[in-house]
Parts: structure tokens; C-alpha cells; sequence
């Protein structure tokens, strides 16, 4: 880690950002389609209208989970790395890692409407956000995730406030 963990989580939220700006412009643009008449109704038969309404939470639901569980061996590994910098560098790729599983998920719940508009698939689309707020890399996410304790997590929480003032002291 070649900057200061300011710039750290800068890049990491910026990172997170535009990959999640992906699947809610798809999102508004099948909306605009939908609502001035150029997006049809694609599936019309009833039954394959509930099978996929029950389908896809189910499959989006499985796709976060087993990404989640194998994100908690990762970390657990992670956590026992020695320096901070390396532990930041390394969760760095696992927080890419939920992020796309997320963005994943929202962009087949995003087909799931395009072929349905069915209203369904925007609550769905929701918790899906819900989820990627709770899975989102904060200084505390990341603490808590990496399991850091005393110095390197008061450095992480504060983004290295913390200790500007006492190496300016020391000066």
C-alpha cells in the first residue's frame, strides 16, 4: 500500500461505486422503457411468471451466500496476515469480490424485470441494495472484518487522524 489510507478508502469506495452504478442504470432504463410503451411484456404465460418470481430470489439468494461464506474463509485468512498494509491490500480484492457478486445479482434481477416488469423484481432489486449497504468496506466493515484490534484499528477508524498528531509531537 503505496498511499495513505484516506486515499485507501477513496479509491476503495470510489472502486465500489461506479461498479454499483451499473446495475441501477440499468435499472432506470428499463423503467424509462417501460413507462413510455417501447418495453413489452415478454412473458406473458402466468406460471412462468410465478416460477421466476420465486426462482430468482432463490438463485440470487444462494449467489450472496456462497460468496459470503467463501469472503468469511478469505478474511479469516487475511486477518492473521502480519502488517496492516498488506491486510488492507489483500481485503481490497475480497471487497471487489462482494461487489461483484452484488452487481451480479442486481443485473439478473435487472433481466428478471426486463423480461416480467413485474413490480416484484424492484423489491427484490432493494434488498439487494440493502445487502451491498450492509456488505459496504467502511473503516468499521473493515475493522470488523479483518478483525483488527488497538493501534490498527483506532488507524483504520480514524483513516490515520489519529496518529498525525502524535508523529507531529515527536517532531
Amino acid at each position: 500500500m503505496n498511499f495513505t489510507l484516506h486515499e485507501y478508502f477513496y479509491k476503495l469506495y470510489n472502486k465500489n461505486m461506479v461498479m454499483m452504478l451499473l446495475p441501477i442504470g440499468e435499472f432506470l432504463g428499463i423503467y424509462y422503457l417501460l413507462l413510455s410503451g417501447i418495453l413489452p411484456k415478454f412473458i406473458n404465460d402466468e406460471r412462468i411468471l410465478q416460477f421466476l418470481l420465486f426462482a430468482f430470489p432463490i438463485v440470487i439468494l444462494t449467489l450472496l451466500t456462497i460468496v459470503h461464506l467463501g469472503v468469511r474463509k478469505k478474511l479469516t485468512t487475511i486477518s492473521n496476515e502480519v502488517g496492516l498494509g498488506r491486510k488492507l491490500d489483500l481485503y481490497a480484492d475480497v471487497a471487489k469480490r462482494k461487489t461483484f457478486s452484488i452487481v451480479w445479482a442486481s443485473l439478473l434481477l435487472a433481466a428478471g424485470f426486463f423480461l416480467t416488469t413485474h413490480e416484484w423484481f424492484n423489491f427484490y432489486f432493494g434488498a439487494v441494495i440493502l445487502w451491498s449497504w450492509w456488505q459496504w468496506p467502511s473503516p468499521r466493515k473493515v475493522c470488523d472484518d479483518l478483525k483488527l484490534k488497538g493501534d490498527e484499528r483506532q488507524m483504520v477508524i480514524t483513516k490515520g487522524e489519529a496518529f498525525k498528531n502524535i508523529s507531529k509531537d515527536s517532531d
